[in-house]
């Protein structure tokens, strides 16, 4: 009994500091391990390859020798011929038959075979990359989502302290007279307006978490800045270089016309004779006894004239030259999606900077603003509509950091620089 209690507590414990660990990823790394090692659609795929590799298996075993018997009931309508059956020293009434067969040579039939379930194993490897290159991919955009959202978030809610204060100035202003009720409506309109917006943002993170979560289907917590040796890209000719080298879909691209190749060499050896080695063993026959016989035997088939065959090496051709066609065309998006992406990670880098300036100069320009109010030279208005002018901006620089990062991420991902992350799909 106190066994079965150390037991029950040792399994607590690892249940503990499991969870603990759990609760303990953070970052972008932790994410991008936590998709690939739990997210179901990565399981599957390799349950694929898998089953590719078994199919592989099974195609090899024709190199080996196959064996098959055969027992028959013999019997008559002559009562004498049954008899003499089954007379108790002759059982020629079950005849009996043992074979082996060794394939000697099928003239590169079988060795094309496996050619192609080898090829098959390999573009099936190589969409299991894509998936997992796309399920990265799409971690690196739910996670910097999910910062991007917090970060507005926050500066939502100072905005609305600070129109808070604001309103709460104007009110004490309207009980010492000094402002209209309008001003007080008119202000707590503004603050209204801005508890809106910063539910509204509150949603975002929501949503974006749990996009985040549908991928790592563990909580990650996101708290952690990426840091700058997972943004580093290389120019802009080389980028676009390495994008073709390692992109995923090309990857797979060109193992589908390695495949589609393999079949056509396939279709080509398929009515090929083929040569055994054969061994009989026969039982129980009148004719031959118990006799043990080995022989050679040369075996070939030719469906439908060879018009069977010549149709299948030619769609296998056709299969061939449109694998060719989806490679270049891949090629071709991928050089279209790395200029996009590139140029629009350049477009969001000037913005920040243009932005960050204009942060800055309008919130110099809003602490000029409330020294003035509050020394009766400016009007509360023009102090409300420039703290909602820097609001504006400060959301629109804080959304192009994120889009800056996410274009930079993606193209990280796109180029395999997450691979060592994650550990890439062996090939």
């Amino acid at each position: 009994m106190k066994k079965h209690h150390l037991l029950l507590l040792l399994v607590s414990g690892m249940m503990l500091v499991n969870a603990a660990c759990a609760e303990s990823e953070n970052g972008l790394a932790a994410a991008l391990r936590a998709t690939v090692t739990r997210h179901p659609a990565l399981s599957g795929k390799q349950a694929n390859v898998a089953a590719k590799v078994f199919t592989g298996d099974s195609t090899r075993a024709q190199r080996y020798p196959s064996l098959s018997g055969q027992v028959a009931t013999q019997g008559s309508t002559n009562p004498k011929v049954n008899a003499y059956y089954n007379n108790a020293s002759y059982n020629g009434n079950r005849p009996m038959t043992f074979r082996a067969r060794q394939p000697v040579w099928a003239f590169g039939r079988i060795d094309s075979n496996i050619a192609y379930a080898d090829a098959d194993v390999t573009a099936e490897k190589a969409d299991l990359l894509r998936v997992q290159r796309q399920l990265m991919d799409q971690t690196v955009t739910a996670y910097v989502q999910v910062q991007g959202a917090q970060k507005r978030q926050r500066i939502a809610e100072d905005y609305v302290a600070s129109l808070d204060k604001l309103y709460q100035q104007i009110q004490r202003r309207e009980q010492g007279q000094m402002a209209s009720m309008a001003d007080v409506r008119l202000a707590l309109a503004r603050l209204l307006q801005a508890r809106a917006q910063q539910d509204r943002y509150r949603s975002e993170v929501v949503i974006a978490e749990n996009d985040l979560l549908s991928l790592t289907q563990i909580p990650v917590h996101v708290d952690h800045d990426v840091p700058d040796s997972m943004t580093h890209l290389p120019g802009d000719a080389e980028l676009e270089e390495l994008a073709q080298q390692q992109s995923a879909d090309v990857v797979l691209k060109t193992r589908q016309a390695a495949l589609a190749q393999a079949e056509v060499r396939r279709e080509l050896s398929s009515s090929m004779p083929t040569l055994y080695l054969e061994a009989d063993r026969y039982l129980n026959q009148a004719p031959y006894g118990g006799d043990f016989r080995v022989g050679v035997t040369l075996e070939a088939a030719l469906d439908g004239l060879g018009f069977a065959s010549h149709g299948r090496n030619m769609a296998a051709d056709a299969r061939r030259q449109a694998a060719l066609d989806e490679l270049n065309a891949t090629r071709n998006e991928i050089s279209r999606t790395v200029r996009s992406l590139n140029a629009n990670r350049q477009l969001q880098q000037s913005l920040i900077r243009s932005q960050n300036q204009s942060v800055k100069e309008l919130a110099e320009i809003l602490d000029s603003y409330q020294r003035q109010y509050e020394a009766g030279y400016k009007a509360w208005l023009e102090v409300l509509n420039m703290l909602q002018e820097l609001n504006g901006q400060q959301l629109q620089q804080a959304q192009a950091e994120s889009d800056w990062l996410t274009n930079t991420l993606r193209l990280v991902a796109l180029t395999g620089g997450f691979d060592a992350v994650v550990g890439k799909q062996k090939e």
